[in-house]
């Protein structure tokens, strides 16, 4: 079994079954919330309160980080970079984040829940972290959780936690059927 594992967290609908695996693979799993991506604001707040009360049902730390979301899109990729660069460079920014605190905090590896959504870009996300890992010199912790997602959904489902629509920033707010 391995030490432990900083887990970044993109809402609660992706987490039950990630959490549910690490515990497994690592003596300790840490969650760590930080989506400057997630557009609007309400949106936002309504997605960290869902992980926060999941995190307490279930007796699991969450360490926050401000997100700096004014204009997030515009400041760090700008107006015309299309899919899936744009998807590339929101992961990038994301997973770094988490690795650079895992370090902070003298974590060994890292992983997001990213990993277990059938609707996000999954090589891309694994490039992203392993490219991270080689840079930083820590330990990026991969694995398909997609098997698991709509077990986890349904978890949240019950528990009446918020359920987003869309992968969270302001592109795709789009694909939302009105």
């Amino acid at each position: 079994m391995e030490k432990n594992v900083l887990l970044h967290h993109c809402c609660a609908v992706c987490s039950p079954k990630v959490i549910e695996e690490l515990r497994k693979a690592f003596a300790e799993v840490t969650g760590f919330w930080y989506n400057p991506n997630i557009f609007p604001a309400d949106e936002q707040l309504k997605r960290k309160n869902a992980l926060l009360e999941y995190s307490k049902q279930i007796n699991y730390t969450i360490i926050e980080k401000p997100e700096e979301t004014a204009d997030f899109f515009d400041l760090a990729l700008g107006k015309d970079i299309e899919e899936p660069l744009r998807c590339r460079i929101c992961y990038q920014i994301r997973l770094k984040e988490t690795a650079l605190e895992a370090k902070r905090k003298h974590i060994q590896s890292f992983s997001t829940t990213l990993l277990s959504s059938p609707y996000q870009k999954h090589e891309i996300i694994k490039s992203c972290g392993e490219s991270i890992a080689a840079e930083l010199n820590i330990k990026f912790y991969y694995k398909d959780f997609r098997p698991a997602f709509y077990k986890g959904k349904q978890e949240i489902y019950e528990r009446k936690l918020y359920m987003q629509k869309y992968c969270g920033c302001r592109y795709s707010i789009k694909t939302v059927d009105k």
